[in-house]
């Protein structure tokens, strides 16, 4: 067997046993808890869950509206829907894959036919950064919270700390990395290996173009930079608003400062499972931590992680039948051919 085919194998095998004890680590969560008061909090959702899974729209509108801030040229608000077929399967592959970026390339796949491959990565590229811009500052601000209204014990206010450190160190290095050109010096960085140098050649020319592509969004489209995080901020208070709700129906008692902490605390402790694919399991034992954190019984943290769960496999559909319906790099006969490239990644693409 070939190493390259090797490596795959015992990935996906990775991925299987990991999948495997996230969900025995969920059905493990259950047993301990005690099905009938968690069946209990479920109950008191009842049909609300249907409210908030159809509310979820607003917020992936949200997000899109904010990729679609730093598509360049940027399309007609008309485009929406289809931006929005292209970011559910985006979506759809960042949750099934562990690390939340399989997506990417997909999207980039799929935006083609609307404008050229360098703009397209581009617009990826500048949108996972708006992205990232606002995730933190939206952590922080429940970290802010969740330290101010609440008690929370050493061990965890370090390890919130520790995880809002490192996601913070991540976008100051990409905000620095884009500034100053990443896909060049990263093409450059991976040619001083012989046995890629020679084919990785051929692209160095693009590569710099797409720095300057981004380079030039940054001098020139600030403003919409800002305005693609602020709709990534909005994106996140819909999971923010989800949190209120399902509080006000277990926990009558608590308001926006338990939701804010929850969700913040709940998005902070996540990132560290990001390799599990979906998180299976870790993300129902994190926030049902979280909620015993913040004084509430862990059946309702556990039901709060199921309705969670649910809400997101809903949402996970739509993509793959979309993936299913319109395959990957498949442009639609109705659509425009993209645009000729420049010359350098041209001759790039040819080889």
């Amino acid at each position: 067997m070939p190493p390259t085919e090797g490596r795959a194998v015992r990935a996906r095998h990775t991925r299987t046993v990991l999948l495997l004890a996230g969900i025995a680590l969920a059905i493990v969560l259950v047993w301990r808890t005690g099905w009938p008061d968690i069946r209990a909090n479920l109950a008191s959702i009842g049909w609300w869950f249907v409210g908030l899974t159809a509310f979820y729209l607003l917020a992936e509108i949200a997000f899109v509206l904010g990729w679609r801030s730093v598509m360049e040229p940027r399309p007609p608000l008309s485009s929406v829907p289809e931006l929005l077929r292209i970011y559910l399967v985006g979506n759809t592959l960042n949750y099934i894959a562990p690390g939340s970026v399989a997506g990417e390339p997909v999207r980039i796949s799929m935006l083609r036919h609307r404008m050229e491959t360098p703009s397209a990565i581009a617009s990826v590229t500048i949108f996972k950064h708006a992205h990232l811009l606002s995730q933190a500052f939206f952590v922080a601000s429940g970290l802010g919270v969740a330290v101010v209204y609440f008690d929370l014990t050493p061990g965890i206010r370090w390890a919130a700390l520790g995880s809002l450190g490192i996601l913070c160190g991540l976008l100051v290095l990409m905000t620095w990395g884009l500034q100053k050109g990443t896909f060049g010096p990263i093409l450059s960085l991976l040619s001083r290996f012989k046995p890629l140098a020679m084919r990785l050649a051929h692209y160095r020319d693009g590569a710099h173009h797409l720095d300057e592509l981004i380079r030039r969004f940054y001098s020139r489209r600030r403003p919409r930079f800002f305005a693609a995080a602020g709709f990534c901020l909005l994106g996140w208070c819909g999971g923010l608003f989800e949190t209120y709700v399902v509080l006000r129906l277990l926990a009558p008692g608590r308001g926006w400062q338990t939701a804010f902490a929850a969700e913040g605390l709940a998005m902070l402790l996540n990132n560290v499972f990001l390799f599990i694919p979906g998180r299976a399991g870790a993300a129902e034992g994190v926030r049902t931590a979280v909620f015993a954190l913040l004084g509430m019984p862990a059946a309702t943290g556990v039901a709060y992680g199921i309705v969670r769960r649910a809400r997101e496999l809903i949402w996970v559909l739509p993509g793959l039948l979309m993936l299913g319906r319109h395959p990957v790099g498949v442009r639609p006969s109705h659509a425009p051919a993209a645009p000729e490239l420049p010359e350098p990644l041209r001759e790039g693409r040819a080889r």
